[in-house]
């Protein structure tokens, strides 16, 4: 193969896998152990709204991959089950645009944390936790107070809230941050995840690195005369 076949080689790759970062495929499929219902209200300096919602960690897909749990940190857009949604990118969660420029930090410390998160009131709790982390610009953390709050619903009766609480009022003495990343999408709900995911496009983004670099080598080997 020629010097230049190969070059074009590892462009056509660096482009398909530019291409595919930019665009990966979610499909999100249920609550992962349930939900429970909540009144959320935001405040400035986050644009205000107020709606009745569902709390819950969601079982979500990457590119047809394996399933994991997502949770929800965009309380002004919408995902639906069962649907693909192609207009996502995976980044570093210190890449992230959170309204609390703290959150990055502090949701590492949540995940961090080893909650048990195995039925619908923890799993309620975990994603309370997440949004109050996401949108709280107080400078403190009170479900009850400040330009994030989250009140009534099943969420109080079950005793999800006050988890949550429990949850939060520990950060303070975690000294481990987990590393997290976040599904962006500019027309649907961001999501926050702990584990990463492999995605085709980095096994593209390998192949043209790969193939570059033997290019490069190529040249430098003196012919022999």
């Amino acid at each position: 193969m020629s010097r230049r076949s190969i070059l074009s080689l590892a462009i056509a790759a660096l482009v398909f896998g530019a291409a595919s970062a930019r665009a990966d495929n979610v499909t999100f499929s249920n609550f992962t152990n349930g939900s429970q219902t909540v009144n959320i209200a935001l405040s400035a300096p986050n644009v205000p709204t107020v709606e009745f919602g569902s709390a819950g960690g969601f079982t979500a897909s990457l590119n047809g991959g394996a399933s994991f749990t997502t949770y929800c940190v965009d309380l002004y857009q919408y995902i639906w089950f069962g649907a693909a949604f192609g207009d996502y990118s995976v980044v570093n969660a210190s890449a992230h645009a959170f309204a609390n420029s703290n959150a990055a930090g502090d949701l590492g410390k949540l995940f961090s944390e080893n909650n048990i998160v195995n039925n619908s009131v923890s799993q309620a709790a975990f994603q309370i936790a997440v949004w109050e982390i996401a949108y709280e610009r107080s400078g403190s953390y009170n479900l009850a107070n400040g330009s994030a709050t989250f009140t009534g619903g099943s969420a109080a009766s079950s005793g999800a809230l006050s988890l949550a609480t429990s949850w939060l009022n520990g950060l303070g003495g975690v000294t481990n941050t987990a590393n997290l990343m976040v599904l962006e999408s500019p027309g649907h709900q961001d999501q926050v995840f702990a584990t990463p995911v492999p995605e085709p496009s980095t096994y593209a983004l390998m192949a043209a690195g790969l193939l570059g670099m033997g290019f490069v080598a190529r040249r430098r080997i003196p012919r022999q005369r």
